[in-house]
């Protein structure tokens, strides 16, 4: 039997070891660009950070449902998009 609580808390670190890495190496430049945006209009790291791993979900989603590739277009749009979620239908 699958432990999904598990799992999830995995899928979460791994998220957040993407983000942190986009963020630290600047690549792509939108996620530290984003992160800095969002610090400069009041949010807290903690926020920030969360924000954007949400753009990451919704990439993750896309990937695990339809089997599509990651969306590079898509994915810088829903960072400047933030903090308006993005496709927040397609978050898990």
């Amino acid at each position: 039997m699958i432990n999904f609580s598990k799992r999830d808390e995995r899928i979460g670190e791994i998220i957040e070891q993407i983000v942190d890495k986009q963020i630290r190496r600047n690549e792509p430049p939108e996620a530290a660009q984003t992160y800095q945006r969002l610090i400069e209009d009041s949010f807290t790291d903690a926020e920030a950070r969360r924000l954007i791993y949400m753009t990451v979900q919704v990439e993750l989603f896309r990937l695990m449902q339809f089997g599509e590739a990651f969306n590079q277009d898509r994915y810088v749009d829903n960072l400047r998009g933030l903090p308006d979620l993005p496709d927040a239908d397609m978050l898990f």
